[in-house]
């Protein structure tokens, strides 16, 4: 028979990780009710492939720890039985060693828990066991078979099966019985080499027995009441027992399970008031652009207010001096009448009317030509006003549409036109051709707009590029690029930035390096 050396529990009912000595001649475990003798040595009993006390089986234990493994590992002895017999323990399992590991590895599958064992030679550790390989695990029967041929025969197992305080039980069993107890659990040889001479010694005190069973029919009604005192008594240990798991395991449990409902139950609450939240923020935004719009529409009632005061003065003007234009007009009118009455007194009537008919067609193609050039003049002084203090022509419609679309989702946004100078006036031809098809090119301010300003684009029909990923100018540029003859206000488009970096701008063709020649589109003459 093996002896155990040591035992270290990992995940093991509510401890995390504990390891303890036993190779004493006697090992005593002492301590108040619920400080855990009886989980040390219900470990033990599953080591060693033994059913639990209590009802406890290794599942409760494993979930209590509250991990996915449970370990238990024992070091043994597999030294020589005696002088004379010189087999070890463990020889039938190949094992040779001094020491064997045994390894106990509990894990959850699915909803249930499963107990697979592994035996090996020499000392190793819960983490080197773990990798080992799964055909080296055995299961409960194979387990037992390998203990049992160790020497953990079923006496034995029989006699680490009692519950606690049940060892009294040992008396209750018959001379018999007990005997063959003792033999399964020391098997000395010499004892069974005795059992013939006791076998015929207990059928002598049979016959004497025979003879007592007379005496004793006095004492069965005694023999009754005890038994239904013991019986009572039992029951009551089986009530303490029932009231300590209740108050040690289930009202803990209990109690957690109305903890974590509350807990989960506060998160759920607290997790609605953050979408509240979060909907009256984004409403507030919506509020303050849409308040934003307004501001912007009013300022621009306010300035178009103006402009139509303007025009309405010019209209005046414009009025006034047509009025002045038309006088020579009336004063050919009254000649024309001074003439009809002239003709009619003095000239033939058919010139005189020839005369007039020509002087009326003159003065309705006058009337036409100075109606056409006062609205030419007109619409030429308000564009005129309208681009006074501009810098650039003024967009596309289809680009003024779609910025105001932008404007009005509350995206930020600028297009290059806006935020690019030139800084060098000698190389302003060079930069304007390069840069004109890409004058149009929308800058989205946050990446997180991208995929609204791309589905205003798409409902606009917006021909020009849409960038959410813009870049910095660097601080350092070369500065025979294109880029350095320009001054930049904000982000542009990485490729952007790459192109005017790439391209350079000399003088002429032949102040360029020769390699450079052949390269047309990336060089840049004044």
């Amino acid at each position: 028979m093996f002896h155990l050396q040591s035992l270290e529990l990992l995940h093991w009912d509510y401890c995390q990780r504990v390891s303890m000595p036993l190779d004493g001649n006697i090992i005593t475990i002492a301590g108040p009710n619920g400080s855990g003798k009886t989980t040390l040595l219900d470990a033990m009993r599953t080591l060693l492939g033994l059913e639990c006390s209590g009802g406890r089986t290794f599942r409760t234990y494993a979930r209590h720890a509250n991990a996915e493994t449970a370990w238990l590992r024992a070091l043994v002895d597999n030294k020589p039985r005696s002088r004379q017999n010189s087999s070890r323990p463990f020889a039938s399992s190949l094992l040779y060693g001094d020491q064997v590991t045994l390894a106990c590895r509990i894990e959850r599958h699915g909803g249930d828990w499963q107990r697979r064992y592994l035996m090996v030679d020499g000392v190793h550790e819960i983490e080197a066991l773990a990798e080992k390989a799964e055909k080296d695990w055995l299961g409960i029967e194979a387990w037992k078979r390998r203990l049992e041929a160790a020497g953990l025969t079923r006496a034995i197992g029989r006699v680490l099966a009692l519950e606690q305080g049940q060892t009294d039980r040992l008396c209750e069993l018959s001379p018999k019985e007990l005997l063959r107890l003792v033999f399964e659990v020391f098997g000395d040889q010499e004892v069974l080499d005795r059992y013939d001479q006791a076998r015929s010694h207990q059928q002598q005190l049979m016959k004497e027995v025979e003879q007592a069973v007379h005496e004793l029919s006095h004492t069965q009604a005694q023999l009754s009441d005890l038994a239904n005192r013991v019986t009572s008594y039992q029951q009551y240990q089986l009530r303490l027992k029932e009231r300590e798991r209740l108050s040690t395991e289930v009202l803990p449990v209990l109690q957690w399970a109305e903890s974590r409902q509350r807990t989960a139950q506060s998160l759920r609450e607290l997790h609605r008031q953050r979408l509240f939240a979060a909907s009256d923020s984004r409403q507030m935004a919506a509020k303050r652009a849409e308040l934003h719009a307004l501001f912007q529409a009013h300022e621009a009632a306010k300035q178009k207010l103006l402009d139509l005061d303007a025009e309405r003065k010019q209209a005046r003007a414009a009025f006034d001096s047509a009025r002045e234009a038309e006088r020579p007009v009336e004063l050919l009118a009254k000649r024309e009448e001074e003439l009809k009455a002239l003709a009619a007194v003095e000239a033939d009537g058919a010139e005189l009317t020839q005369r007039l008919e020509e002087l009326a067609s003159r003065q309705h193609a006058l009337r036409e030509s100075f109606t056409r050039q006062n609205d030419q003049s007109r619409k030429a002084q308000a564009a005129m006003e309208a681009l006074s203090g501009q810098r650039l022509p003024p967009p596309p419609p289809e680009v003024t549409r779609f910025r105001r679309a932008l404007d009005e989702a509350g995206i930020v946004h600028h297009v290059l036109a806006d935020c690019i100078d030139i800084a060098d006036e000698a190389w302003r031809a060079a930069a304007e051709g390069f840069l004109r098809p890409s004058r149009w090119v929308v800058v989205l301010a946050h990446s997180s707009d991208e995929g609204r300003a791309f589905g205003l684009a798409a409902k606009e029909r917006y021909r020009h590029y849409v960038v959410a990923d813009a870049e910095s100018v660097p601080a350092v540029v070369p500065k025979d690029s294109l880029l350095a003859a320009l001054k930049v206000h904000a982000k542009l488009p990485g490729w952007l930035i790459r192109q005017l970096g790439s391209i350079r701008c000399v003088k002429d063709t032949e102040a360029a390096p020769r390699g450079w020649r052949m390269d047309h589109t990336r060089r840049l003459l004044p």
